[in-house]
């Protein structure tokens, strides 16, 4: 009796071992297009360059800028160019929050600081292209490179205020940079996704105030997490 027990534990174990090793969605790299949605993460910062003479402007004594965390939604359209190449077309809204913190000496010698946020809200097209690694099991990784158009649809770039505002442009341009995981599950594709993105155009509205005199250009940097369904 001990001998078949033996012998059935035995039997049972190299089908244990084969449904590990089982591949799910054996098909799916061959289609020429894929669809899906993503969900992420941002922390969106400003890379600021100052002028050269921002000593001239007494007042002024430190220009820092704040970064916030916001999040994305995207529409995935994925075609697939080769073996391991794709490109990928996801349009999407994303949700920035930054901010400027300004240390000027009023009233002789008193510091005063003001906080000038910018919030934004951004209609997003970037196109990328994707480089996948061999499949291993039930997943592979990937790098992804591309560029974006971004249409701040809430911003204050023409709005008339009495208030001293920090104003941004409405259009920006980036090159963007990722890392990514392919998870292959049952009945979908789950990706995850680190990407960071370096904005090109300057997004100073220069009006003349302090609180843009001292400075050359303001550029956007977005440290962004995703994961896709796809």
């Amino acid at each position: 009796m001990l001998l078949a027990l033996s012998s059935s534990s035995y039997a049972q174990f190299p089908l244990k071992f084969k449904e590990k090793k089982q591949l799910n969605l054996t098909k799916y790299d061959r289609r020429m297009f894929h669809f899906g949605f993503s969900l992420g993460m941002n922390y969106s910062d400003i890379a600021v360059k100052l002028k050269d003479n921002i000593q001239a402007l007494d007042s002024l004594y430190v220009v820092e800028p704040k970064g916030a965390v916001g999040f994305n939604l995207g529409i995935v359209s994925d075609m697939r160019l080769g073996e391991h190449f794709n490109m990928r077309f996801i349009p999407g809204i994303s949700f920035v929050g930054r901010s400027m913190e300004y240390t000027l000496y009023e009233r002789d010698t008193v510091p005063v600081v003001y906080d000038k946020v910018v919030n934004s809200v951004y209609l997003e097209v970037p196109l990328y292209f994707k480089f996948r690694s061999r499949r291993i099991n039930n997943w592979r990784v990937y790098i992804l490179g591309g560029g974006k158009f971004l249409y701040d649809m809430a911003t204050k770039e023409d709005v008339q205020t009495d208030e001293v505002i920090l104003k941004m442009k409405r259009e920006d341009y980036t090159w963007d940079l990722g890392v990514g995981v392919d998870f292959y599950l049952e009945y979908f594709k789950l990706s995850t996704e680190l990407r960071m993105s370096f904005g090109i155009n300057n997004l100073l509205v220069e009006d003349q105030t302090v609180f843009t005199n001292s400075i050359e250009s303001l550029k956007s940097k977005t440290f962004l997490f995703s994961i896709y369904f796809e």
